[in-house]
C-alpha cells in the first residue's frame, strides 16, 4: 500500500470516520457511556501524575523544612477522586503551580520538569473533556441527521475513492487486493446474510 500514498490516506479517512459515526449513533441511541468513559481516562491520568508529584514534592518539603509546601502537597488518590470535577482540576492545577516553581530542584526526588510539564498537560485535557458543550448534539433527530452525513460520507471513500484505488494494486500487490475485496463483503448482521457491496 505504500506505492499508494492516497489510498492508506483515504484508508485512515474510512476509518476515522467509523470512530465518529460509532459516537453519533452512541448519542442517537441516548448511550453517554462513551464520554463518561473519556472523563473517567483523563481524570485517572490527571490524578496519578498529581499524586506523584505532590509525593516528591512532600519529601522535599520535609528535607528543606517547607511547612506550607508540606501542606499543599497532601493529596491521595482516594482524597482527589472524591473531588467535584472544577475542585479536582483546581486542586490539581495548585500542584502544579508549586512544582512549577521549584523548576529542577525535584529531579532529585524522581520528577523532572518534563514530568511537570506532563502534569500541566493533563489538566488541560481533563478541563477540556468535562467543559465540551454538550449541546454540540442535542437532540436524537440530529443525531440521526449527522448520522446520515457521516454514512454518506464512508460510502464515497469507500466506492468512489479506495475501490478504484484498489484495482491498481491487483496486479502488482494481489494479496492485498484480494484481503481488500474480501473486506468488502458486508455482513447483515439482522438479516444473518452476507451480501457483496455493489461496485
Amino acid at each position: 500500500m505504500n506505492t499508494i500514498p492516497a489510498f492508506e490516506t483515504i484508508i485512515n479517512e474510512f476509518y476515522a470516520a467509523l470512530t465518529e459515526i460509532d459516537g453519533v449513533y452512541q448519542i442517537q441511541q441516548g448511550n453517554t457511556t462513551g464520554s463518561t468513559q473519556l472523563k473517567q481516562q483523563a481524570e485517572k491520568e490527571m490524578i496519578d501524575a498529581t499524586v506523584k508529584l505532590a509525593a516528591a514534592m512532600y519529601v522535599y518539603a520535609q528535607i528543606e523544612g517547607k511547612p506550607d509546601l508540606l501542606v499543599a502537597c497532601k493529596v491521595s488518590p482516594s482524597l482527589l477522586g472524591a473531588m467535584s470535577a472544577e475542585k479536582l482540576k483546581i486542586t490539581c492545577t495548585n500542584v502544579y503551580t508549586q512544582g512549577a516553581q521549584l523548576g529542577d530542584a525535584l529531579v532529585d526526588y524522581g520528577q523532572s520538569v518534563e514530568d511537570v510539564s506532563q502534569l500541566k498537560n493533563e489538566i488541560d485535557e481533563f478541563a477540556t473533556v468535562i467543559a465540551a458543550p454538550r449541546n454540540a448534539i442535542v437532540t436524537r433527530a440530529q443525531a440521526r441527521q449527522e448520522l446520515d452525513v457521516l454514512m454518506k460520507e464512508a460510502n464515497d471513500l469507500l466506492r468512489n475513492k479506495a475501490d478504484k484505488l484498489i484495482e491498481l494494486l491487483k496486479a502488482s500487490k494481489p494479496k492485498v487486493y484480494n484481503i481488500y475485496k474480501a473486506a468488502r463483503v458486508i455482513v447483515d448482521l439482522r438479516a444473518g446474510s452476507k451480501l457483496e457491496e455493489e461496485e
